[in-house]
């Protein structure tokens, strides 16, 4: 009878188990107890500073939501929403279009492919901080070039009609390699033959790609989408290295940040901020996943 390599026939039984509780142990700290906490503090007017009571108020936060911060919610929810629509749109549209053009093989494609990938292995605080400096209005290269080109001073980043569509576009630039990628592998799931047979039909590029390549990328195009749509909907870093929030681009993430844990720290409030924001991206996500998988079909 041959010898077990991990002792006992007992002991093998229980690798398993002990192959998972430490991970395991890691999501019940990290995960659950963090969710359960949230869902806690969300009823009560706990600041967060250590020593200080609970104060259980029961649904003060979600009344003071909706009541007399309203405005402030309502704002942050529209931006918020701007955002998501914004970014994903752009992304997606310069992803497609980057996957069209480097879907191709050779050393040169290859490059070029990781050139754009590159700024995606960049943390959120550095990509921020250089655009912070380069569109500075008073410093910055960008407001030199604008004046030298145009004759017109622009305060970027400090412009309420500009600074979200900046932001925008430096979330896009950051992550579009990404979806370029995701295009890139639904393009190669697409048959030869298939376009083939169009060639031989007679169709042009553009009757291609509307009758053969956009629907065969249906599955590629709903991963891009949702995974897009649900990183934005939580986003408050890059905004608040770029913007700190100010001229119009506080965004729902950003403006539960700084209410768990700017100067006057609300954790309470903060947690029912979290909660709102939760149910905002399951129900945006569950649709949104809803309407793309329908589309899937019906293409």
């Amino acid at each position: 009878m041959a010898r077990c390599p991990f002792g006992t026939q007992r002991t093998r039984r229980f690798i398993p188990w002990a192959s998972i509780a430490i991970p395991g142990a890691g999501w019940l700290m990290f995960g659950l107890y963090p969710s359960l906490a949230t869902i806690l503090y969300s009823f009560t007017r706990y600041s967060g500073l250590p020593g200080t009571p609970l104060n259980y108020c029961g649904m003060c936060n979600y009344h003071t939501a909706f009541t007399s911060l309203l405005p402030q919610l309502w704002s942050a929810v529209r931006v918020t929403l701007i955002y998501v629509v914004g970014v994903t749109v752009l992304q997606n549209a310069i992803g497609l279009g980057l996957a069209l053009l480097l879907n191709r093989s050779g050393r040169s494609y290859t490059f070029y492919r990781a050139l754009i990938f590159m700024p995606q292995i960049f943390s959120v605080t550095v990509v921020g901080a250089v655009f912070s400096l380069m569109l500075d209005p008073y410093s910055g290269p960008a407001e030199k070039v604008v004046h030298s080109l145009f004759g017109i001073n622009s305060a970027f980043l400090g412009s309420s009609s500009l600074a979200l569509l900046l932001v925008m576009m430096v979330n896009v630039w950051m992550f579009s390699g990404y979806s370029m990628l995701l295009y890139i592998a639904g393009l190669r799931n697409i048959p030869r033959s298939v376009y083939e047979a169009a060639a031989m039909d007679g169709a042009g590029r553009l009757r291609v790609f509307r009758h053969v390549t956009w629907p065969l990328l249906a599955s590629a195009t709903t991963v891009n989408v949702f995974l897009t749509t649900m990183a934005t909907l939580g986003e408050y870093a890059l905004v608040l290295v770029l913007t700190g929030g100010n001229f119009g681009t506080k965004t729902l993430g950003l403006y539960m940040f700084q209410a768990a844990f700017g100067s006057d720290s609300q954790l309470g409030y903060g947690s029912m901020l979290a909660m709102l924001q939760f149910v905002l991206t399951i129900v945006i996500g569950g649709g949104l996943l809803y309407v793309l998988r329908r589309r899937e079909v019906a293409l």
